[in-house]
């Protein structure tokens, strides 16, 4: 089967091919299928449901087995800069190639030239004349609907610049581009002989990369800690360049846990397994002190029966030394509808050596709020038109915190839309996942005040 000018599939072998490289690379089944139909409806988008049943037919999988797959195809087809695989959000995937298009040979244009020139000369005069008078029409009607299409858009795009709603309109398209949560993966294991159980999430286009040995391995001297008989849950995320877990010491069909666990490191750098005994100690001597305060008035609701949702957690990252950095963080929303309301969001982040308050991030705006369902979990997604935030910039800064300096200074310089998603919630909790090291998971205490 032929993809491009050099590059085929080998059907017999399973292999794809490169001819003007001399080379060949190994498929496996479901890789072969799932890029058969792509190379069949090359340039049109083809949906996740078409290639899930191409590539495992008869079979449910999880969506992660797609996800996986392309990340393969997209290896194996690396270095091709005429084929590329494109993810459309929210429904499929289509395979584009460019196509070089080569002029025509001397010989073809002498042919040519050859050609016309037997024509008499009253019969080129009354062509040439034909030719030109149908090429002006179409060019005038070209023109005029050309200038009627953009004058109908720019009057759309003043109209919504003076109402207001150009920046909520672009925000709302914006979301279409983000991608979406693939799966939510629940795996079973043993952590201080409770049984426990952890949710690996992933984003479209991302492969799997965490493991319950892998997460457990990043920690020791933790049974004093975990050692309750509750049920333990986990949710853990990568993103590439930190890897994030939250955990829920007491869960029973919600969380009680007042203070969940939330930790991040660097995947890039070589971190040292992590002390529990010894963070749980710092973590009570560094939360004497509540830095994070969101003022309610930010809201100023008309009626009194008003509730706002109020969530609290700590999050920590930790590298290779003992400086360890927290970052306070709070929540705070109130509903207008089912699917909009109110946000402001705030962060204080400190460590260790600084023992004060180095950075202070808060932003706030209207939001709108759509749901999904992955695997048996609700996702919603909350879509922040960000029009008020600040940003402390720290007198001093170490080494530990200039990470989340990094990330939360981009934020800053494109503000203008927030993502926030949250992937579990009960009566005292909600596990969101937040802008921090990038995208960052977070278990944090839920209360609720009537206003």
């Amino acid at each position: 089967m032929k993809i491009t000018e050099f590059l085929m599939i080998d059907l017999d072998a399973r292999e794809l091919v490169d001819t003007k490289l001399s080379t060949r690379c190994a498929l496996s089944l479901s890789e072969l299928e799932v890029l058969k139909s792509l190379v069949k409806n090359v340039g049109e988008v083809v949906s996740k449901e078409t290639l899930n049943a191409a590539g495992w037919p008869g079979r449910v999988v999880a969506p992660s087995s797609l996800t996986q797959c392309m990340s393969s195809l997209r290896k194996k087809l690396h270095g091709k800069t005429d084929i590329e695989i494109k993810n459309i959000p929210r429904y499929g995937y289509s395979l584009c190639i460019t196509e070089t298009v080569e002029t025509g040979s001397p010989a073809v244009a002498a042919n040519v030239g050859t050609l016309s020139c037997q024509e008499t000369p009253d019969r080129r005069s009354t062509t040439a004349i034909s030719i030109q008078s149908e090429s002006e029409l179409k060019s005038t009607k070209l023109r005029f609907y050309r200038n009627t299409v953009l004058s109908i858009v720019i009057v759309l795009i003043a109209g919504l610049h003076f109402s207001g709603g150009l920046k909520a309109t672009v925000n709302y398209l914006s979301l279409l581009t983000e991608p979406d949560v693939a799966s939510i993966t629940a795996k079973p294991f043993s952590l201080a002989r409770n049984e426990s159980l952890l949710y690996t999430v992933q984003l479209d286009d991302q492969a799997e990369s965490i493991t319950t040995q892998g997460v457990i391995d990043n920690w020791f001297n933790y049974d004093s800690i975990f050692k309750n008989a509750s049920e333990k849950q986990l949710f853990a995320f990568e993103n590439g360049r930190y890897e994030s877990v939250a955990l829920c010491n007491q869960f029973n069909g919600r969380c009680t846990d007042k203070q969940p666990l939330n930790l991040v490191r660097s995947v890039g750098d070589v971190t040292p397994p992590l002390d529990i005994q010894w963070l749980a100690d710092t973590k009570l001597r560094m939360e004497q002190v509540t830095y994070n305060n969101i003022l309610l008035d930010k809201f100023a609701p008309a009626d009194k029966s008003v509730v706002e949702d109020v969530y609290r957690a700590d999050v920590y990252y930790y590298s290779d030394s003992k400086n360890i950095v927290r970052a306070d963080v709070r929540l705070s929303m109130i509903f207008d509808s089912a699917n909009r309301g109110k946000l402001v969001a705030a962060a204080c982040i400190t460590d260790d050596m600084l023992k004060e308050i180095s950075i202070r991030y808060q932003f706030s705006g209207d939001f709108k709020l759509t749901q999904s369902e992955v695997d048996g979990k609700a996702v919603r997604t909350f879509l922040v038109d960000v029009d008020d935030s600040s940003f402390t910039s720290p007198q001093q800064i170490s080494k530990e915190s200039a990470t989340i300096y990094r990330e939360i200074r981009k934020h800053v310089l494109q503000n203008e839309r927030m993502v926030l998603r949250q992937l579990h919630q009960d009566d005292d909790s909600g596990v969101w996942m937040l802008p921090l090291w990038g995208e960052t998971m977070v278990w944090a205490h839920r209360e609720q005040v009537s206003l």
